[in-house]
């Protein structure tokens, strides 16, 4: 008798527990949206594919500091990111697609960047190792993918306002519905990382309605692990992933923006040069071969590695 009232305690428990894992169920399904198999959210961005890097024919010759002349031979192909694999590992130049349109689809043409360094912030003055900097592959105008549009920093040719012309050419959520910046207002900082300039004291600068910003001196300090000010030419073979879609393929793409000001002079701004493969000056106002190139903040934990 005894037994037989243990067997009966036994069915309606697991009788209960089953009942149970039918509300946990129909719960995740009408959490989630799914029926039938659970379905986990994909990441923002994952590794590339080693077999859809980028590449390049290395086309531009100046006889002066190019890649053509020093690092390579005209006609050479020059390959763009890391064949990086390493299962837990980010190294500066690691090649990533990310579904910033939100399409489902993560196109190696258009949708490639390239991790840079964790994030730094201009207002603590300080790097998130949470966050991490990707760079885009190429310029863009309108949010589109552009080597022909050339533009300035800020027309005005000051520098201690920000961005205010180049900016708008950087994607809104219409182009890239899938990304947000961690902070959409920044300090503006000089190479030094203090908030001043010739021209006076620098304030913030917001991003108005943009999901990407315009990387800084900082970011590229410590993932090509220079120092930007000497000017030395070649500084940036340690990060040849910048110099995609610049000098080396086309002699009328040299340059693109940095948000980051020129301490010693108030019209000029840091930039990208491929055509000297370093981190030169420009006028703010100029408007002859530059290019806004977007970066994005990506939590680490939306990145596939």
């Amino acid at each position: 008798m005894r037994n037989k009232r243990v067997n009966k305690i036994m069915i309606i428990v697991v009788l209960f527990l089953f009942m149970l894992m039918g509300i946990g169920y129909s719960y995740l399904s009408k959490t989630l949206g799914v029926s039938g198999n659970v379905t986990v959210k994909s990441k923002l961005c994952k590794r590339a594919d080693p077999s859809t890097l980028h590449i390049e024919e290395c086309k531009a010759h100046s006889g002066n500091f190019s890649a053509c002349d020093k690092l390579y031979s005209v006609g050479d192909t020059i390959t763009y990111g890391n064949k990086n694999t390493t299962k837990g590992e980010l190294t500066s130049g690691d090649a990533f697609d990310c579904d910033v349109d939100g399409n489902g689809v993560y196109d190696s043409n258009t949708e490639r960047f390239y991790y840079v360094s964790d994030y730094y912030d201009t207002t603590t003055k300080s790097f998130n190792d949470k966050y991490a900097t990707l760079i885009y592959y190429n310029n863009v105008k309108v949010g589109k993918p552009d080597n022909v549009v050339t533009l300035t920093y800020d027309a005005s040719n000051e520098n201690w306002h920000g961005p205010v012309t180049g900016y708008v050419e950087l994607p809104s959520t219409k182009e890239w519905s899938k990304v947000t910046l961690l902070n959409e207002t920044r300090q503006l900082l000089n190479e030094n990382a203090g908030n001043t300039a010739v021209g006076g004291i620098l304030t913030t600068f917001t991003y108005t309605d943009k999901v990407a910003r315009l990387l800084t001196v900082q970011e590229i300090n410590q993932g090509c692990n220079i120092m930007v000010g000497t000017f030395t030419p070649g500084e940036l073979d340690t990060c040849e992933y910048l110099l995609e879609n610049t000098w080396y393929s086309d002699p009328n793409l040299h340059h693109w923006w940095l948000e980051t000001v020129l301490l010693a002079d108030a019209n000029c701004i840091w930039d990208v040069s491929g055509l000297t493969r370093h981190v030169g000056r420009s006028l703010a106002g100029n408007t002859t071969n530059h290019g806004i190139r977007p970066a994005i903040d990506v939590a680490k934990t939306n990145i596939d590695y």
